[in-house]
């Protein structure tokens, strides 16, 4: 029961941050192009934040006392102070914790600041840049909570900057994929050719962005497997590891192909349907695969939050 309980506070963990750091990233992003800043238009993405921080302060501070009860061998209800001090002070993953805390916090203060400041002034956006930061430096400290942080010396550093990369990397892409879920679906509600629009502009727009994604999620993920493994490529057939890494890889393998079927195919049918005037079925078609994608990145996260607790060996 505790080993479950633990798996689903590491995947609503990785969950919630990737999307904290997404959304802003994405806000971002699309408010410095005109054509992408429609497609956010009469978002509430302040609320989403100001959401995210605190259900990411309460995961955060449940993950402190899960693992020190693991750690020290104890029951949940019997950890206390001194214990609770011992790992946030003494181990790696309690000093990232301690620092993911304090940046969630300084998130949140920023945004209310922004909301009461800014908000009568329609510069609401101002808040994303910040935002984005310090969420993505939330977002790589749960590199300390994995293989990431184990390893020593030069080689060590090497595993935790490609742990790092692969975080982010995966949290900008399945934020994305989220993110263009809510529009396609909010499309949906509105039935408006605008919205359609602003969305589709989105969608272009973001391919380029998505490349450097899979290329990093690519490059830093073989790196990381490398350094663990020391390139060993028997641990993938022998291990329950090894095993659990060849789903990842053929889940992130069918999002890869989702996501080339997007660009190539459907967005550039609901380009031509839009000015047609009848995007109804196109735009379902790619629901619909947006929504696959969406279903792959979730089980990649459930992956990865037992991955993490395992032995590569």
């Amino acid at each position: 029961m505790f080993d479950l309980s633990a798996y689903a506070l590491r995947f609503l963990e990785y969950l919630v941050i990737m999307v904290l750091f997404g959304v802003p990233l994405f806000g971002w992003y699309g408010s410095r192009r005109s054509a992408l800043a429609d497609a956010l238009a009469g978002w509430s993405l302040m609320g989403v934040l100001l959401a995210g921080a605190v259900a990411g302060l309460v995961l955060t501070g449940l993950d402190v006392v899960f693992k020190t009860a693991g750690i020290m061998g104890m029951p949940l209800a019997e950890v206390d102070r001194a214990s609770l001090g011992w790992y946030l002070l003494e181990t790696s993953a309690g000093r990232a914790a301690m620092a993911r805390g304090a940046l969630l916090v300084a998130l949140l203060v920023a945004l209310m600041f922004v909301l009461g400041w800014h908000r009568r002034r329609g510069k609401v956006e101002t808040a994303f840049p910040l935002g984005a930061m310090l969420a993505g430096g939330a977002l790589a400290s749960l590199a300390w909570n994995g293989h990431a942080a184990a390893g020593e010396g030069l080689a060590g550093a090497v595993r935790l900057a490609a742990g790092i990369v692969h975080l982010l990397a995966a949290g900008g892409w399945i934020a994305a994929v989220l993110m263009f879920l809510a529009m396609l679906l909010r499309g949906k509600e509105t039935n408006g050719s605008g919205r359609l629009r602003s969305t589709h502009d989105f969608l272009h727009g973001f391919s380029t962005l998505g490349t450097i994604f899979v290329g990093a999620l690519i490059v830093s993920g073989i790196a990381h497997y490398g350094d663990l493994t020391a390139w060993s490529f028997s641990a993938l057939f022998q291990s329950t590891y090894g095993k659990l890494l060849l789903f990842k890889l053929a889940l992130f393998a069918g999002m890869l192909g989702l996501g080339a079927l997007h660009r190539w195919t459907l967005v550039p049918r609901l380009e031509r349907a839009l000015t047609s005037g009848d995007p109804a079925q196109e735009v379902r078609a790619l629901r619909q695969s947006v929504t696959a994608e969406a279903a792959l990145a979730i089980l990649i996260l459930i992956v990865v939050s037992v991955l993490g607790t395992l032995s590569p060996e």
